[in-house]
């Protein structure tokens, strides 16, 4: 495996000393000005921070830390750079997964710099250990869990996959990483379930973990929080998707399977924001679930059955006070009809968060 020169790489750590995690690979059957031009697209149409470009090399911020190309004879040589190890781990399966759509055939050769972590659990995954489990007003629960390594989960990403086991299964499958460090998930009947959940509370001094549930009749967690003892093993797989707004300025909507988020979410934002947070719930859910509002941000309830439109409620609004960040999480449908509404009007995507948290059968 052909690695980056060592001077170039010494330079790189000095210029970004804020992302100290660090893999280099080779990539054959692709050349350097195809990757060069691609990734100034990227850059262009994403808003992504440019370090370096030149006809040696290129250096790109993304969300989670620093991609780099550079010449490497017949081929490329890829550097991801990050924070912490979850994120290189997200960016080596980013690159991985690009890969594979515009080279396949590289993508089975590619070898990571640092120690052989193949058939290892990848970084981002980690075991659990269920401590309790307490009702939450009338339609959620809140599971308290102990993890070992809890260093990864800060306010710019708030989110995590639960990882649990098929129902009834004795022997259960793992992730593990392949040679190209890409993680393998377990198929056929051990196939695990990956829902997204809200960090609630989070004590790295403790190493816990609150998450809440939603209880919804036929829902996989649903049944697993009924049953579940303490003592428990499940896995987290994370932090994943948005953290905390980095804004004063609100306009929130959200449905029950969103209230855990929006709830953390308000808790940081400063004290003197302002705004409106919509939410949409069953009747009497207003009851059901505790979010704690700063003082300028009102709050409007609206029971499903009556019919508002949450997607035509958030974009009416959004049109009177574009200047707030929009924060939408709902039903599939609904989210795709704001999220398509936004780029139409040119909204921009660092002053939004529209994500779908569950869809219709």
């Amino acid at each position: 495996m052909a690695l980056a020169d060592p001077a170039r790489a010494k330079e790189a750590v000095t210029l970004h000393p804020d992302f100290p995690q660090r893999s280099e690979t080779y990539i054959r059957g692709l050349t350097f000005n195809a990757i060069r031009m691609h990734l100034r697209h990227e850059a262009s149409t994403r808003d992504l921070k440019v370090h370096t470009d030149s006809d040696a090399g290129i250096t790109v911020q993304l969300a989670r830390g620093l991609l780099s190309f550079s010449r490497a004879g017949a081929g490329v040589q890829a550097r991801v750079q990050a924070p912490r190890p979850e994120w290189l781990q997200v960016l080596k399966e980013g690159l991985v997964e690009r890969l594979g759509q515009v080279a396949p055939d590289s993508v089975d050769g590619l070898r990571w710099s640092g120690s052989d972590q193949a058939g290892k659990h990848p970084a981002n995954f980690h075991f659990a250990r269920v401590l309790s489990v307490t009702p939450l007003g009338r339609a959620f629960v809140r599971v308290r869990a102990s993890v070992k390594d809890l260093s990864g989960f800060q306010d710019d990403a708030i989110h995590f996959r639960l990882v649990l086991p098929p129902e009834g299964a004795t022997a259960v499958q793992w992730p593990t990483l392949a040679a190209n460090g890409t993680a393998v998930w377990p198929k056929g009947d051990q196939t695990l379930h990956r829902p997204v959940y809200t960090v609630r509370m989070l004590d790295h001094a403790t190493g816990t973990l609150d998450f809440d549930v939603f209880l919804h009749e036929g829902g996989r967690v649903t049944n697993w929080v009924h049953t579940v003892l303490p003592g428990a093993t499940f896995g987290i797989s994370g932090p994943v998707g948005g953290g905390i707004p980095q804004t004063a300025r609100l306009l929130a909507y959200a449905d029950e399977t969103a209230f855990p988020a929006l709830a953390r979410i308000l808790e940081n934002l400063p004290c003197d924001s302002v705004g409106q947070v919509t939410l949409f719930a069953d009747a009497g859910a207003e009851c059901a679930y505790p979010i704690h509002f700063p003082d300028g941000i009102s709050v409007k309830w609206h029971i499903r059955a009556d019919g508002t439109d949450l997607a035509d409620l958030a974009l009416a609004d959004h049109s009177k006070r574009p200047d707030h960040f929009l924060w939408v999480a709902s039903e599939k449908s609904e989210v795709q009809r704001v999220r398509a509404a936004f780029k139409d009007n040119n909204g921009d995507p660092a002053q939004a968060y529209i994500s779908a948290y569950w869809s219709r059968p």
